[in-house]
């Protein structure tokens, strides 16, 4: 287990900026709630159940900054990269924004001004907005999506796949978590920028921010640094047998660096970019787009999202406010950012979110809300 607990250094590490982390910090802060959640978290990787684990903890308030972190089971070193999968999309919405901001892209466009073939069903009304609102209708995962990583299809026969793929409901009139929408904004993103997106959103948002650990898939790192999911076994008898060579472990997987879910790196950095967020610096967005990304974008009467952001009462905890925002991941990864407080939360774990209910984040999350309320 590696401890780092409200300390100077590992302040500095955290933030981009010269505010400093307080190494005398209140007792209760530091022990009233997050020991617990730690120890929580502790047992899970204990048992067996979780291989590994990291949390982060940072909280401003009026009398400083505080920082709590912890390291358990396989997640060795400093800074264990985890794979992010979902916490990648507000990621990925931070920047397609940056060409929002630079005005070669609207939130109004609609798709087909890129992909003139985006055409029937109503897909000629879905915007960028949409994509990154899950409003378009747009699917979640593709229909043959085992067969796409059976044969370790390139992210290019994904957006075929979802330039085709049947509609779930009108544009803008419901909410239907897809993941395909961020994979269109994405691919719209390279053809604007003339970069492939891992190195688009390098530049535009992880270089910027001093998240020097996070990548969009591999990018050319050794596999072995990161951290080994306990994968979500496949749904048919042909994946079964072909899980191994695609599943989130393989060399095929972690090297697509999926738009909507291929974000690799560890708790710190995940922090550095909600701290953006909270604080509005204008570091990679001009501030008043950050906020637009963490308020409501969604048509009246249809679950409250941001752009890339999920909103309360579902983003964050019970205890939360109605400010947080934030976004889980299948892979098991739980991030939030509570204005109200001034608390970021980040619970990164190996075990799939769907293997078990309540997942450990939850449970940990609900902790950590409670500790720094």
């Amino acid at each position: 287990m590696d401890r780092r607990k409200l300390l100077t250094a590992a302040g500095a590490a955290v933030i981009a900026g010269p505010t400093m982390f307080s190494d005398t910090a209140k007792a209760d802060w530091r022990e009233s709630g997050l020991n617990k959640a730690a120890t929580n978290l502790k047992s899970w990787v204990d048992h067996g159940r979780v291989h590994g684990a990291s949390m982060l903890v940072q909280q401003r308030t009026s009398s400083g900054a505080y920082l709590f972190s912890e390291n358990f089971g396989t997640a060795t070193g400093p800074e264990p990269i985890f794979l992010l999968a979902s916490i990648s999309k507000p990621m990925t919405a931070a920047a397609v924004m940056t060409l929002v901001d630079a005005d070669e892209l609207s939130l109004d466009d609609h798709v087909t001004k890129f992909y003139p073939r985006f055409k029937g069903e109503g897909r000629e009304d879905i915007t960028i907005r949409h994509c990154l609102t899950h409003t378009g209708g747009l699917p979640d995962m593709l229909s043959n999506n085992e067969w796409l990583r059976e044969n370790h299809a390139p992210l290019e026969d994904y957006l075929e796949g979802a330039l085709k793929a049947p509609l779930r409901f009108k544009p803008g009139t419901d909410y239907g978590y897809a993941s395909m929408g961020f994979l269109i904004t994405a691919k719209i993103a390279e053809e604007i920028s003339g970069q492939p997106f891992g190195e688009f959103i390098n530049q535009t948002i992880y270089r910027p921010l001093g998240m020097t650990r996070t990548s969009m898939g591999l990018m050319g790192r050794p596999k072995d640094q990161t951290v080994r999911n306990q994968a979500a076994p496949a749904n048919t008898e042909s994946g079964k047998q072909s899980w191994q060579n695609w599943n989130w472990n393989s060399q095929y997987w972690l090297d697509l660096g999926s738009p909507w879910g291929g974000a690799l790196g560890p708790a710190v950095d995940v922090a550095r970019f909600y701290e953006e967020f909270l604080l509005r610096r204008g570091t990679i967005l001009k501030p008043e787009t950050e906020a637009l990304m963490t308020s409501d974008q969604t048509p009246q009467g249809v679950r409250p999202f941001g752009l890339g952001f999920g909103l309360a009462p579902r983003a964050g905890a019970t205890t939360t406010g109605p400010a947080t925002f934030g976004h889980n991941g299948s892979t098991g990864t739980l991030s939030w950012c509570d204005p109200g407080t001034g608390t970021i939360c980040v619970v990164l774990t190996s075990l799939y979110a769907a293997a078990v209910r309540p997942h450990p984040t939850r449970l940990v999350s609900e902790l950590v809300a409670q500790a720094v309320a």
